[in-house]
């Protein structure tokens, strides 16, 4: 009998999306919120993210999961989206402007949106516009994974060529909901990139994909292949 096999690469009109990502950039807005931000991974961000292309149209980035193996594997989605609702984003481009957040009021009884107060609710870094105002090569970065109770494959994120000839990350991710992991650097996930390159301690293509409490018999690869 045939292992299963799960397919989770881009589908067309999502592959034609990311590649249209390869132009210049107007913004890139983040959801702001209590998941943005996590000491573990110091310079990354998770949030539901929405790039404006130079011709003002939206690209919305967040994750689509499925249950498989006894766990969950994702990859990342892109779907076009209506103007969004600007107050209520943040911007990576502009970072005093740090959208909104719904918050209760004191005695519970209703609610309001307001900014967020707290500062690892929101991005307070310097502006990205320079880096990203104009991206270049778009790379999708292809997970393959094997197990005992089957086999996958998944386009788990972007590599983005930025003006400054460096790079950013974004990566599908199971958690938080509609999300996905943003890295203006990539950081320790650079042995994305170069999975054959020093490693760090404690730093393996496994934990930083996500499958570090699967069973020790699962083998996770990645590869970059362009659009």
């Amino acid at each position: 009998m045939t292992a299963p096999h799960v397919d989770l690469t881009l589908p067309d009109a999502e592959r034609r999306l990311a590649a249209s990502l390869s132009t210049p950039w107007r913004d890139l807005l983040y959801a702001p919120g209590p998941d943005l931000t996590s000491p573990l991974d110091p310079g990354a961000y998770r949030s539901s993210l929405v790039v404006i292309r130079d011709d003002d149209v939206a690209v919305r980035v967040t994750s689509r999961v499925t249950p498989a193996f006894g766990g969950e594997l994702c990859r990342l989605r892109l779907e076009p989206l209506a103007v969004p609702p600007a107050a209520a984003f943040g911007s990576f481009f502009e970072p005093e402007r740090t959208g909104t957040v719904y918050t209760f009021t004191s005695d519970r009884a209703g609610g309001a949106a307001r900014t967020p107060e707290r500062a690892e609710w929101r991005y307070e870094g310097a502006s990205l516009a320079a880096r990203l105002g104009r991206v270049g090569e778009v790379r999708v970065l292809r997970e393959r994974g094997r197990s005992g109770a089957g086999s996958w494959v998944a386009d788990r994120g972007l590599v983005l060529r930025c003006a400054d000839g460096g790079e950013c990350m974004v990566l599908g991710v199971t958690e938080p909901a509609e999300a996905a992991l943003f890295l203006p650097a990539p950081g320790l996930y650079r042995a994305l990139l170069d999975p054959h390159g020093a490693s760090q301690p404690g730093v393996t293509v496994r934990d930083l994909l996500g499958h570090g409490d699967r069973d020790h018999d699962v083998d996770v690869t990645v590869e970059l292949r362009s659009l």
